[in-house]
């Protein structure tokens, strides 16, 4: 009898084991549940936000594209006036002046993408073709930086002083006639160009690395 009420026990001991056990597993397995829902509806907002940065670049940088064409005509159509600058009107004198320093930056829509970085959610993407190519983009992006502060500080370190000892500003006129043959003046415009043209090939490669995955952004999202 008492065998029988201790193996009785132990039954009830080994279901109530069982059913513990298997509760546990049932809230693990739906808290893997909602937290697999959670991702990825965390996944499909990056992506959405992706797709709405990208856009936003795409315009920029078209814009961008546009203006350094215009800027290289500009520039061309200047440097035939730097030789016989000193003669020419002050508007003129103005305008070769200038010129160089006309300078237009490219900021990226990259606020979706820094979110992902600092929060550990860049795993979330879906797609390792899109991982990639979005990563691919950004380093484009860090060209098109380091091209501009590059030139920037061009301007700072030698054609901005150069022009504000021969240019009066206030005037609008050159204070200095033998500007025009200095080579580091004449230089510039020729570094300028070369360097626009630099930078007009790295925008329309980071346009269509940017449209190109725009576009796998839109059919993962259709799928």
């Amino acid at each position: 009898m008492f065998a029988r009420i201790g193996s009785g026990k132990s039954r009830n001991i080994l279901v109530e084991l069982v059913l513990i056990v298997l509760g546990i597993s049932i809230a693990l397995w739906f808290e893997g549940l909602a937290e697999d829902m959670h991702e990825q509806e965390m996944a499909r907002q990056y992506m959405s936000g992706l797709s709405d940065d990208l856009q936003t670049d795409i315009h920029s940088l078209e814009s961008m594209i546009r203006n350094n064409q215009d800027r290289i005509d500009r520039l061309k159509s200047t440097l035939a006036l730097v030789p016989d600058l000193a003669n020419a009107s002050p508007e003129t004198q103005a305008d070769v002046i200038f010129t160089p320093s006309s300078y237009h930056f490219f900021q990226p829509a990259n606020f979706t993408y820094i979110s992902m970085q600092q929060s550990g959610h860049f795993r979330l993407l879906p797609d390792p073709e899109i991982k990639r190519d979005l990563l691919k983009l950004m380093q484009r992006y860090q060209s098109i930086d380091e091209l501009q502060q590059n030139f920037i500080q061009a301007l700072d370190s030698g054609y901005i002083p150069l022009m504000m000892e021969s240019f009066d500003i206030l005037d609008g006129r050159l204070t200095d006639d033998s500007l025009p043959e200095s080579t580091l003046f004449r230089n510039f415009f020729v570094f300028a160009l070369q360097d626009t043209h630099q930078r007009l090939a790295v925008l329309e490669d980071a346009r269509l690395q940017a449209s190109t995955l725009l576009e796998s952004i839109s059919t993962e999202n259709l799928e």
